[in-house]
Parts: C-alpha cells; structure tokens; sequence
C-alpha cells in the first residue's frame, strides 16, 4: 500500500497483481483528510490489519517529518530572510519579483500577528 497526498486528502492506494495485464495494478481503496487523518468505519472494513497498522505508521511519521521542517523553517528564517534580500536586489524582470513579493508579504502579516498574539515581538 502506498499514499498519495492530493489537495487536503490522501489516498490510500493498494496494489495488486493483475495477471491479464502482468503488471501490478493500483487501486484507490478510499481517503481521508490529511487535516484529520482518521480511517472510518467503511474505510477500516475494506483493510486488512497490516494495512491499518502501515496507514497508521505513514500517519505519524508525515506529521513528525511537518514538525520537523516547521522547526527548520523557523530556524532558519533569519537567514533565509537575507538570501532572499541578496535575491530580490538582483533582479531585473519586475514581473515574476512583484509576485513572489506579494506572496512573501501576505505570509509575513501572517507570521507578524502570530508573533504579536504570543507577544513575541518587542
């Protein structure tokens, strides 16, 4: 079994040797939402007990490796921060710039009233 992540869900993706066509096969056997990864009850019949445990194992080890690359993110902010700086002095086209800078200042508003709401701003 395998998952793919599309959008806001992931699917749980089994697959099977089809003698016809000598090939394994890949069938989506359902999904669930990566937010609120939870196997309901019509998911959890369909199956089998290595499957649950493989889904379940694939669900821990995706939110530690998010955490981890939040810490790294974090950790390394500042400094991403600067690169970006050297960048965007470089840049000649105006085109593709504007809109990176557009994106990057909606998500600094968004960390900046994280940071004011933990009071972590001076």
């Amino acid at each position: 079994m395998h998952f793919r992540i599309r959008r806001h869900v992931v699917q749980l993706v089994r697959m099977t040797y089809d003698p016809s066509i000598k090939r394994g096969k890949a069938q989506i056997v359902g999904s669930v939402k990566l937010a609120d990864p939870v196997l309901d009850d019509e998911l959890l019949e369909k199956l089998t007990f290595d499957e649950v445990a493989e889904f379940e194992l694939w669900v821990a080890t995706h939110h530690r490796t998010n955490l981890l690359k939040q810490e790294l993110a974090a950790l390394t902010l500042a400094e991403q921060m600067e690169q970006a700086r050297l960048w965007f002095e470089q840049q000649e086209e105006h085109g593709a710039a504007q809109q990176i800078a557009n994106e990057a200042l909606r998500s600094w508003q968004a960390l900046r009233r994280v940071l004011k709401q933990r009071e972590l701003l001076d």
